[in-house]
């Protein structure tokens, strides 16, 4: 049986006046004549069916899921969704997109803090593997399930790296010293996408940070030199120690 439009994701509470919460998709409509603005009611329904696809897609897999079980999850009806959905594909690769750039904001609210420029690769890193630990099975829904859905897939893969990588575009004051490697930021960048992959695809997100000191090394050796790009390993391991020091 599929919810009405006036359900709500489980742990939701009704709107009772107010502002909104920030995470609309956390609240459900009262029912009856709620009077509330179309577009609040549009923004909530749109967002709980992007948290909803995301659930889904976690716990069956994108490919043994259905618009029916994204219904059931978001406690919205058909009609809505194909509102703001063309289809399945375009609902999940929209909440795909949602994810990418909230987790670019971080990413680059990090590296942007002042610091030099290697420090603030590991800063940009260490927020990337903190997002996905924190977040597994969004982890596995980006870097996995993203991968079972056609031909978008390759070029959605495509944009997010490249987003991502031209974060190193600032180190190409280093490049004199590797000059006979050409994309450094794709060979850097790659490298460090592959292991967290196969991390991901191995079921480690959880232990995605303890990667960052080796991680680190990976990224910087290109541009700065294996002896600099080990001193900044050890650098990324006092970082982790002083991380999992037990606060007072």
């Amino acid at each position: 049986m599929i919810a009405t439009d006036d359900g709500g994701l489980p742990g939701g509470g009704a709107l009772d006046g107010g502002d909104p919460p920030k995470d609309l998709h956390l609240w459900k409509l009262p029912r009856g004549r709620h009077g509330l603005p179309r577009e609040l009611v549009a923004q909530s329904q749109r967002e709980r069916l992007l948290a909803a696809v995301i659930r889904v897609t976690a716990s069956k897999s994108y490919q043994a899921s259905s618009v029916t079980d994204i219904l059931n999850e978001a406690g919205v009806g058909r009609e809505t969704f194909y509102r703001h959905f063309k289809d399945k594909e375009d609902c999940f690769v929209t909440a795909n997109d949602v994810l990418v750039d909230n987790l670019e904001t971080r990413v680059r609210e990090a590296y942007e803090q002042p610091g030099s420029w290697t420090e603030r690769v590991r800063r940009g890193l260490i927020e990337t593997l903190n997002w996905f630990a924190t977040n597994p099975e969004i982890a596995r829904v980006m870097m996995i399930e993203m991968g079972t859905i056609g031909p978008i897939a390759s070029a959605r893969f495509r944009d997010t790296f490249q987003r991502f990588i031209a974060l190193l575009d600032d180190g190409g004051e280093f490049t004199e010293q590797a000059p006979n490697l050409p994309n450094l930021a794709s060979i850097a960048g790659g490298a460090v996408f592959a292991r967290v992959y196969e991390e991901v695809a191995l079921g480690n997100s959880a232990s995605l940070p303890e990667l960052h000191p080796q991680l680190t090394f990976e990224l910087l050796l290109p541009y700065i030199g294996e002896e600099a790009a080990a001193r900044e390993r050890e650098l990324a391991e006092k970082e982790s120690a002083s991380r999992a020091e037990p606060s007072e």
